[in-house]
C-alpha cells in the first residue's frame, strides 16, 4: 500500500484595523475551510469592537491584538503567534472560495522548495466607476494559468520581453491572497515593517516578501484555483489615492532591493527600475495620441510624479517604522 501523502498544517490569518463589518463577512467565508487554525490580528484598534465580534460570533477564531500600527507589524505578529507550518493571509475586505485553504495547502505539499504561494484575486463586485477603473488599471487578478518562479522565468515574457526575476515578484500575486511557509518567512526576517505602513508607504510588503523568498533560493508558486474575491474601494478619490500609493511603494521597493542586492543582480533591478520610472511618461504619450489608457492625462502626470517620489520614500518610512518599534519597546514592562 502506498504511503499517504503528508498534509501540511495551515493557519488562515486576517490582519484587520477598525473594519468590523467587513471582517465578519470575511470570517464567515472561512468557517468551512479545511484549516488547522484561524487567527485574527487586530492592528492598533481604536476600540474593542473586533474583539467583541469574535467573542460573540466567532469563538473558534484566535484573537491577537498588535498595538504597533502597520500591516507588516501585524503580519509578523501572525507569524510569531501561529504554530502551523503554513500561514495564509487574506484581506479583511475579501471573501474566500470554499476550497481556498485546501488549494493553498496542496500547492505547498507539491514540493518542500515552495516558500510562498499566491492565489487568484477576483473583484467581488464592479458596481461603481471607481471599482471598474481599478480593474481597468490592472486590478489584482493575475489570470487563470499557474506560474512557478524561478522555473518559468526563462520561458515567460512581459510585453514580449525577457525581464529580471524581480519583475515577477510584482506580477505573480498580491498580499490579499498570499501564503508563506512559516520557517522560510522567519529565515528571511519576516515582512519589512517599513512597507505597508500607511500613508508613508501604503503598499509593497507583499512584493518585497515574494522577492526575498525568491532571492533566498526558494520557489514561489501562483495557484489560480485558490480564489478570493476582493471588494475594491467604491469612491473614486480613494481608488486614485490607492493607485498613486501602490506605484510609490513599488518604486520604493525596487530602489531598496537594488541597493541591497549583489552587483550582478542589482544591475538587472536598476534596469527594471529605470523602465518603471519612465513608463508613466510613455502612457501619457499613448493617452494623448490614441486615448487608449484608462487614466486621463492630468492624473497620469500625477502618477509620474509619485513614481519618482518613490525613490526617496523608503528611508523616511524606515525611520517611522523604527520609531514605532522603539516606542513599543520602551513601553513594554
Amino acid at each position: 500500500m502506498a504511503a499517504e501523502t503528508r498534509r501540511s498544517s495551515i493557519c488562515l490569518a486576517i490582519c484587520t484595523h477598525d473594519r468590523t463589518e467587513l471582517l465578519a463577512r470575511a470570517l464567515q467565508s472561512l468557517a468551512g475551510q479545511a484549516a488547522d487554525e484561524i487567527l485574527v490580528v487586530d492592528n492598533a484598534p481604536s476600540d474593542d469592537r473586533t474583539e467583541a465580534l469574535l467573542r460573540a460570533n466567532f469563538p473558534q477564531v484566535r484573537y491577537v491584538r498588535e498595538p504597533v500600527a502597520g500591516l507588516n507589524f501585524a503580519r509578523n505578529r501572525a507569524l510569531a503567534e501561529s504554530l502551523q507550518e503554513i500561514v495564509a493571509f487574506m484581506d479583511d475586505d475579501a471573501v474566500a472560495d470554499p476550497d481556498w485553504a485546501e488549494h493553498l495547502r496542496a500547492a505547498f505539499d507539491q514540493s518542500p522548495d515552495i516558500g510562498l504561494c499566491t492565489g487568484r484575486v477576483l473583484p467581488l463586485v464592479l458596481e461603481t466607476d471607481a471599482q471598474r477603473l481599478f480593474e481597468a488599471q490592472g486590478g489584482f487578478d493575475r489570470g487563470a494559468v499557474p506560474i512557478s518562479m524561478p522555473r518559468d522565468a526563462a520561458r515567460l515574457r512581459m510585453h514580449g520581453l525577457r525581464v529580471p526575476l524581480i519583475a515577477w515578484s510584482i506580477a505573480i500575486g498580491v498580499g490579499a491572497n498570499m501564503a508563506v511557509r512559516r520557517d522560510v518567512a522567519n529565515r528571511i526576517g519576516g515582512f519589512d515593517p517599513a512597507l505597508d505602513l500607511g500613508s508613508a508607504l501604503p503598499g509593497g510588503g507583499d512584493v518585497d516578501a515574494i522577492w526575498r523568498v525568491l532571492a533566498s533560493g526558494h520557489e514561489v508558486f501562483y495557484e489560480p484555483r485558490a480564489k478570493v474575491h476582493h471588494e475594491h474601494r467604491r469612491e473614486m478619490d480613494l481608488v486614485k489615492a490607492q493607485i498613486l500609493g501602490h506605484r510609490r511603494s513599488e518604486i520604493a521597493f525596487l530602489a531598496k532591493s537594488a541597493r541591497q542586492a549583489p552587483l550582478g543582480t542589482a544591475i538587472g533591478i536598476y534596469a527594471f527600475l529605470a523602465w518603471r520610472l519612465m513608463k508613466p511618461g510613455l502612457r501619457i504619450v499613448n493617452r494623448a495620441t490614441t486615448g487608449e489608457d484608462p487614466l486621463p492625462v492630468p492624473f497620469l502626470w500625477h502618477l509620474w510624479g509619485e513614481t519618482w517620489r518613490g525613490l526617496t520614500t523608503y528611508s523616511q518610512a524606515l525611520g517611522i517604522a523604527q520609531g514605532r518599534t522603539a516606542a513599543k519597546t520602551a513601553s513594554s514592562p
